[in-house]
């Protein structure tokens, strides 16, 4: 679990959508990540970058938005995207 700030739940909503755009449901190995100064990232993975954490990758974004009934177009709506990246970091493996 990440506790983020409401900043950071902002600009990880920002990447979410980033992520999902530049990575499709075979890219399962892409990561969304967090830096040593809490700001949010994707990379291709199976790793995050160095001195990064990775939050979840491409595979377990899907899963999520699978179990809580999420679709791509839900995301569009700000307040729906907000939850959905609270969800991410009550998710999240940190590793």
């Amino acid at each position: 679990m990440l506790k983020a700030s409401p900043a950071q739940i902002k600009q990880l909503g920002n990447r979410i959508t980033g992520f999902l755009d530049s990575y499709g449901p075979t890219d399962v190995d892409a990561v969304l990540f967090i830096d040593e100064d809490g700001r949010s990232g994707y990379a291709p993975g199976p790793d995050a970058p160095p001195g990064c954490r990775t939050l979840m990758n491409r595979a377990a974004v899907d899963r999520l938005m699978v179990l809580h009934g999420y679709l791509p177009v839900d995301l569009e709506q700000p307040e729906m995207l907000t939850a959905f990246a609270e969800l991410i970091c009550e998710n999240a493996w940190l590793s």
